[in-house]
């Protein structure tokens, strides 16, 4: 019995940009885009947008950690608080009532904290909301502690403002550049 084999005549190479597996015959990467036909100075751009998207990515997703690092501290001041309250309230019936919910809201400001390692924008957006929640209850219920720590609150909402839009523009560069 004759076994003949057939071998093709593209062969296959790796791409200079991303080093998944290329055709020569293809004009462009089919993972990345990279221009394979291209002249050297089309390459060279495409090698230099790349960089430079890399480089926005890394320092938007500097600012994403940061608004992530936001929620942990508002996790830490709201248990706090909630201990203050609970020290210092001087209605039995209150006092483990306010514990209670700042506790709960601060292990929800924790896993949110925690998952904007994974999901960053909706992270930041659910965190965001829960904080916009909270100041708006608190201030219906007592009006003076709207200019209760303003600065520092108006401080968290940029934060959290700047997060998301980190997050929308790291998602844009990472579909630019064929990340996950």
């Amino acid at each position: 019995m004759d076994l003949t084999t057939t071998t093709t005549t593209n062969q296959i190479t790796n791409c200079a940009s991303c080093f998944n597996q290329i055709n020569q015959d293809d004009a462009f990467c089919t993972s990345c885009g990279y221009p394979l036909k291209g002249s050297e100075e089309e390459q060279k751009n495409f090698i230099m947008e790349k960089n430079t998207k890399e480089i926005y990515l890394e320092e938007e997703n500097r600012q994403i950690k940061k608004s992530g690092y936001a929620l942990y501290y508002i996790a830490a001041a709201t248990f706090l608080s909630g201990l203050i309250l609970y020290g210092t309230s001087k209605n039995p019936e209150i006092k483990s009532t306010l514990l209670l919910v700042n506790t709960v809201l601060a292990v929800i400001y924790a896993a949110l904290g925690f998952w904007s390692k994974w999901k960053p924008l909706a992270a930041i957006i659910s965190g965001s909301a829960l904080y916009a929640l909270v100041f708006i209850l608190n201030a219906v219920t007592s009006p003076l502690t709207i200019f209760s720590g303003i600065i520092l609150k108006i401080f968290i909402v940029v934060n959290f403002v700047r997060g998301i839009q980190s997050a929308i523009r790291a998602d844009k560069l990472r579909k630019d550049l064929n990340i996950g």
